[in-house]
């Protein structure tokens, strides 16, 4: 299964379309939140609950460290390698269980129709704040992993946008063309998607499903913000083929 994100594909377009996951393209009903959240507790001998810690478009390296800052300072002038490693470890472990039982985990609407017009219009890759085997978790249990071969993850302690400029020249590689950042879009739930999208000159597409609302996301200056994929889908379109 590791060998999704390493599989060269083809891509004759010229544009490229970067995805966020989680709020954007799907929901694990909290699943990727409890298993985050236990293998913390695990990790960091924590009681009690996480709070004060907002984990929306962010990388998951990021909110780790955050939360070490905020409940475990005594860890944060020293190497914390190791922590993460076996932190990751247990998140993933977490993750592949809760994914055995995925009956309220969702496409948000419109999201698939969305991927298959894309596909045929340029080239698709991730920039998410998951790391990789979470993504790949979370996509391939919904059937949307093949669709995805290259992106930017969530392993290292960088922002947002430094993540997005990293996802940017791993597509360009990946499929061998120099995409221009007009002809690029990201596509996400957060103003922090948008922000990355700007960082790197690309068109960004926001969508309200996730937790920020539809008016934060107008006020980001995305170029365009719809509620869902499935009621703005004539907007989407013609954002889509503009580029």
């Amino acid at each position: 299964m590791r060998d999704w994100i390493f599989k060269m594909t083809t891509c004759r377009s010229e544009r490229l379309f970067l995805f966020d996951i989680d709020g954007t393209i799907l929901s694990t009903n909290h699943s990727g939140y409890r298993s985050f959240v236990r293998s913390c507790r695990d990790v960091l001998g924590l009681v009690g609950p996480i709070d004060g810690i907002h984990m929306a478009g962010k990388l998951d390296r990021v909110i780790f460290e955050e939360i070490v800052a905020a409940y475990r300072p005594d860890l944060s002038n020293g190497d914390l390698l190791p922590y993460w490693e076996k932190f990751r470890e247990g998140y993933i472990t977490y993750l592949k269980k809760e994914s055995l039982t995925p009956k309220d985990w969702v496409l948000y609407p419109g999201v698939r129709e969305l991927v298959e017009s894309a596909k045929t219009l340029g080239c698709l890759a991730l920039l998410t704040g998951n790391v990789r085997e979470g993504a790949l978790i979370k996509l391939g249990t919904l059937d949307m992993a093949r669709y995805f071969p290259t992106g930017g993850f969530g392993e290292t302690s960088i922002t947002r946008n430094e993540l997005s400029d990293l996802a940017y020249k791993e597509a360009c590689r990946h499929f061998g063309v120099e995409f221009a950042p007009g002809r690029t879009a990201v596509i996400g739930d957060t103003v922090r998607d948008v922000r990355a999208g700007q960082a790197i000159g690309a068109r960004t597409l926001a969508v309200a499903t996730g937790t920020v609302s539809f008016e934060e996301l107008v006020a980001s200056g995305a170029d365009l913000v719809v509620r869902d994929f499935l009621s703005g889908r004539d907007e989407v379109e013609k954002f889509l083929t503009g580029l």
